[in-house]
């Protein structure tokens, strides 16, 4: 994995190598192991890289030939390396001289802005056409890798990172209102703005070229199909074809030249990819590391109804069924959710959103790299591929009318659930197909309406003159949370809003490489495209998952009603900052903008009411103190050090 950075002049003079310098400064945090730059003319480029593959060895970026008058920076990890070159007619042994770099490098030569619809994996690149004054952009479909960028009269620069950017005199951290509004409220963003005024993004799978200065159009060349229907001979052959295409996935994820880790938690997902890397990197005689954060030891707080506390319970019992995993447990009870809030902010440039479950997530990286681990594989985007549940195929099948279907399944969910009832049935088959307003009105009725106070801390007037409930239609966001009927175009709506690239980049400060099979695009597009009807049978959700590893999961997992919850002592941790929240807040109160966009006098209410433990099993609780607390502290953090770096 790399870092880049391009700095171009638009008036033709020389490039000013001391911006590209501290471009490459702020970046080589991201690319420890080897950083160089390249400038002609009115041009400069520059790769950050971190070692991960046996094949990083040979990247030679920025790649630059006189003759053939392109100059390319690529930031990722090639998972077609055969395919790529049987097109580009590569012979092996010529490839294995050849670093990923390299390959698209060739690949531009040839296709020029149509190269990215020839690779596969965790991508952004940059290519520099001198001859036409030309630069086209690229990230993956998937956005698993960022890439920024910035314009003005004179100047054209991007970046992996946007505090690069601000390494160009000039250009200050100015907070975008709009967007920062968007994320404090979960509205998805959509479009290339960020939450920097003068900062944008490329977005996934997108291609953008600029000539001349002059920004071309757009154009994605990636897009899920919502009409491909896979159309097999039976419920096995689902399962075989599911095999093979997980198989693939993982197995593409195993390129590195250092040992394999694995995060592994009691869910579908991770256990999944974990058994299956297993099992792979087994018939290669290789371990693999399996990280499951637990709460402190001894722990035995409540938690909410349908979670369990412990999930080393069942990621236990998987890892003794391969002989080859190092089950490794993490707990992170003593520290707090403030401990590294700035440190994450810095080096996101943005406030995270689950700033509760950071503890453990740079525990799991830390430790990973003490043991010479390169590659920490995750199961992160497995809910939009390999374990759909299913549920919106009921609410489908009254629409449709299927009443038949619909019945049997009911009967077969009734033979796994004996106390099931048709009323049971109600909710999954008619919520979906209510109109909103009574939807909202009936959740609202039943105390169950998920408002926007109760998981954001924004300042209820600024909420109003920013318009929320407008922003979030016109985003096609719906603030009530109704679920939906259409299974399919609603994961394909969720891949298109999804933006990884951030912290993937954050996990190579730590010196590794995060890698999703769940987000691999080949296996989306084959779980997008089977029917519906293979993921709810024999009375069970996420059919088609169950099916595939009935054999390989234990009933700890398989089994198990209940769904773990991660940093389940929480409270504990947030209980020892209340005098570190309470300073936070102080200062919030007294900083210029702030207290116009957080609404701090609830959260100092919210801290005045500190629950006794016993009441912790309240949804209410969970929401107020672990999501729009630490929530509202983080978006605060993050204006803080925009608005610092500014003065």
């Amino acid at each position: 994995m790399s870092a880049i950075a391009g700095l171009i002049h638009l008036d033709a003079s020389a490039v000013d190598r001391d911006t590209l310098q501290r471009m490459q400064t702020l970046l080589t945090p991201y690319g420890r192991d080897t950083q160089h730059s390249w400038h002609l003319s009115n041009a400069g480029l520059a790769r950050m890289l971190l070692r991960i593959t046996p094949e990083d060895n040979l990247d030679q970026q920025p790649l630059w030939r006189g003759a053939e008058k392109i100059a390319m920076v690529f930031d990722g990890r090639l998972d077609n390396r055969d395919e790529l070159c049987e097109k580009l007619r590569i012979n092996q042994a010529q490839a294995s001289l050849m670093a990923d770099s390299e390959l698209v490098y060739q690949a531009c030569l040839r296709w020029d802005t149509d190269t990215p619809k020839h690779l596969l994996g965790d991508f952004a690149l940059a290519c520099w056409q001198p001859q036409r004054q030309r630069l086209w952009l690229a990230r993956d479909p998937l956005g698993m890798r960022p890439l920024y960028w910035y314009q003005r009269e004179d100047l054209l620069a991007f970046a992996t990172m946007p505090k690069a950017l601000f390494a160009i005199p000039g250009l200050t951290k100015n907070i975008s209102e709009e967007q920062l509004h968007d994320y404090m409220c979960l509205i998805p963003m959509s479009g290339p703005q960020t939450l920097y005024k003068d900062v944008y993004r490329i977005e996934a799978g997108q291609v953008i070229a600029f000539e001349n200065g002059e920004e071309m159009k757009a154009h994605f060349y990636h897009r899920f199909d919502p009409e491909r229907e896979l159309i097999l001979d039976s419920d096995e052959a689902y399962v075989d074809a599911f095999r093979e295409q997980l198989e693939r996935a993982v197995s593409r994820r195993l390129r590195s030249n250092g040992p394999i880790g694995t995060e592994l938690s009691s869910g579908l997902d991770s256990s999944t990819v974990t058994a299956t890397a297993a099992n792979l990197l087994a018939k290669r005689k290789q371990p693999l590391t399996a990280y499951t954060a637990v709460p402190r030891e001894g722990f035995d707080g409540p938690v909410l109804q349908g979670r369990h506390a412990d999930e080393s319970i069942g990621a236990t019992a998987l890892a003794k069924r391969f002989e080859n995993i190092d089950h490794i447990l993490i707990r992170t009870g003593d520290t707090t959710p403030l401990d590294q809030l700035q440190e994450v902010v810095e080096m996101l440039d943005q406030a995270p959103l689950n700033t509760c479950n950071m503890g453990w997530w740079i525990a799991i990286r830390k430790d990973a790299v003490q043991r010479g681990i390169k590659v920490l594989l995750t199961g992160t985007m497995g809910n939009f591929s390999i374990s759909y549940d299913g549920y919106p195929y009921l609410a489908w099948l009254v629409r449709k009318g299927h009443w038949i279907t619909l019945y049997k399944v009911f009967k077969e969910l009734k033979q796994h659930q004996h106390n099931i009832r048709w009323r049971n049935m109600l909710r999954p088959c008619l919520a979906p197909l209510l109109p909103n307003f009574i939807w909202r009105l009936r959740e609202k009725a039943r105390g169950r309406a998920m408002g926007l106070k109760k998981y954001s801390a924004i300042n209820p007037a600024w909420s109003k003159k920013m318009a929320t409930q407008q922003r979030a239609k016109q985003a096609g966001f719906d603030t009530s949370f109704q679920p939906t009927w259409q299974g399919r175009q609603q994961r394909i709506q969720s891949l298109n809003m999804m933006e990884n690239g951030d912290y993937n980049a954050l996990a190579n400060t730590y010196g590794l490489e995060m890698r999703d099979p769940t987000a691999d695009v080949r296996l989306i597009e084959f779980c997008l495209a089977v029917p519906e009807s293979q993921y709810v049978g024999d009375g069970q959700f996420k059919w088609l998952l169950r099916r595939l590893m009935k054999d390989s999961l234990p009933p700890e997992i398989l089994a198990v009603k209940t769904r773990g919850l991660q940093t389940a002592d929480w409270f504990e941790q947030m209980e020892r900052d209340i005098p570190q929240m309470r300073e936070e807040l102080e200062k919030l109160k007294v900083h210029g903008s702030a207290g116009g966009y957080l609404d701090i006098e609830s959260l100092e209410q919210a801290l005045d009411d500190w629950p006794r433990q016993e009441v912790l099993n309240s949804q209410e609780v969970e929401l107020r103190y672990r999501t729009r607390m630490l929530r509202g502290l983080s978006a605060g953090r993050f204006v803080r050090y925009a608005d610092e770096q500014n003065e």
